[in-house]
């Protein structure tokens, strides 16, 4: 398995492109999901802030942050698989710990890409597992724990 970026970009980009976008969206219901077996965030959590979580050193840091750790399983690219849109969600808590992680994905479409996508999604969830903690979520000027999304697009 190699890197996903050091296998799909040269310089910035090459042929694939993993484009980010903080967002705070649903999954649709017909998302396949990888949960990871992380603590579920014991309390309330918003889904409209005043100031949004942001992590450490801002967007261009978690893109960066984000390519050095995903990695794209090499039995997808090799049968060239389109992904489709993949939402990353999670919890940020007050204290910036983030909980309650989960991958959603178009239901896989070959019988070739299951294992692929499955190791895909543990790899996404694996790099946000090792993010630092995240400046929370503000509202009324106190701390508070919000759900984040990160759409994540792979074109191949």
């Amino acid at each position: 398995m190699r890197s996903f970026f050091s296998t799909h970009c040269t310089g910035s980009y090459r042929i694939v492109m993993l484009a980010l976008f903080a967002t705070l969206t649903w999954s649709s219901a017909s998302a396949q999901e990888a949960e990871v077996v992380a603590p579920k965030y014991p309390g309330k959590y918003y889904t409209s802030v005043e100031r949004l979580a942001q992590f450490p050193g801002g967007r261009s840091a978690m893109l960066r942050f984000l390519a050095q750790h995903i990695e794209f399983p090499n039995s997808l690219d090799r049968i060239n698989y389109q992904t489709g849109p993949i939402k990353v969600r999670f919890i940020v808590a007050p204290d910036g710990k983030l909980y309650d992680i989960t991958v959603d994905s178009q239901p896989v479409t070959t019988p070739e890409a299951e294992k692929g996508m499955d190791e895909y999604r543990i790899s996404i969830i694996r790099a946000i597992e090792k993010m630092p903690r995240w400046q929370p979520a503000r509202m009324g000027g106190l701390p508070v724990a919000m759900l984040y999304t990160i759409p994540l697009k792979v074109d191949n």
